[in-house]
């Protein structure tokens, strides 16, 4: 059975049409080797979509206040423009990409989260229409979208549901693409391998810190739950070969070329 890697890909990377373009030639010669599902956000897009109609965006704690002009946009922005610039850039370097939302089939149910109106949390993942086109050959791309459990539109963190997807399918690799080359060290350098057991370690003597503790914090999670590692790796260096830093389950083996 083939290797089974999801990519989260989306943020300030979609801005960068260079990255983009190395990303999606890249991808698309790993999904010969494996089976990929591509998760994918796209803050910049729904920002600029939000600008054009005056809608003045609104985040608490860092996370995007939803209401339902914003959520028409989030909609347009990820399932109208991002989802299908991946796909058609996918199908051009011969990949069989197919684009969807998370809430196409309920693929993904989210408990809606109050305090930022039509936003959500992952609660379970229907893995049946991602495994239908997986079987098929098909390379899934899932705009973060999700369903609430009567079938409306939630708005979900991308890295939320990237995780979420990777823990349902026990994925061997889960892997985050940022505008940083993984977690530094206080030598400004990237730490290439973390264990679990030094996370806490790290987080209190401050080499990981601000918008990085969640991040990581999902990542020992994911680990923790059957993913057999998971990367935070340089978006901007392609999918090839992964740059960043890795977490590891305990007796994963190193798979960096597979």
């Amino acid at each position: 059975m083939k290797m089974l890697t999801v990519v989260k890909f989306g943020g300030s990377l979609t801005k960068n049409s260079k990255a983009q373009s190395k990303f999606l030639k890249e991808l698309a010669g790993l999904a010969r080797r494996q089976n990929i599902i591509l998760v994918h956000g796209g803050g910049p897009e729904i920002n600029l979509l939000l600008e054009k109609f005056e809608i003045k965006s609104k985040f608490i704690n860092g996370l995007r206040f939803t209401d339902s002009e914003t959520l028409t946009c989030v909609e347009t922005a990820l399932s109208g423009k991002v989802n299908r610039t991946l796909v058609s850039g996918l199908l051009k370097h011969g990949a069989p990409a197919v684009g969807f939302s998370a809430k196409d089939a309920k693929t993904v149910i989210a408990k809606q989260i109050k305090s930022l109106g039509f936003a959500g949390a992952p609660v379970k993942v229907n893995k049946k229409l991602i495994e239908t086109l997986i079987k098929a050959g098909f390379l899934p791309v899932i705009a973060s979208v999700a369903a609430s459990a009567d079938g409306s539109p939630l708005n979900v963190n991308a890295d939320t549901l990237a995780t979420a997807i990777a823990v349902a399918f026990k994925a061997d690799k889960l892997i985050f693409l940022t505008d940083v080359a993984g977690v530094f060290d206080k030598n400004k350098k990237t730490i290439a391998s973390i264990k679990l057991k030094d996370i806490p370690a790290l987080i209190k003597d401050e080499t990981i810190t601000g918008g990085m503790i969640p991040k990581i914090k999902g990542c020992a999670d994911a680990v923790k739950k059957g993913v057999k590692e998971v990367w935070i790796a340089d978006g901007a260096a392609g999918i090839k070969s992964v740059k960043g830093t890795a977490i590891r389950a305990k007796n994963a083996a190193k798979r960096l070329g597979s």
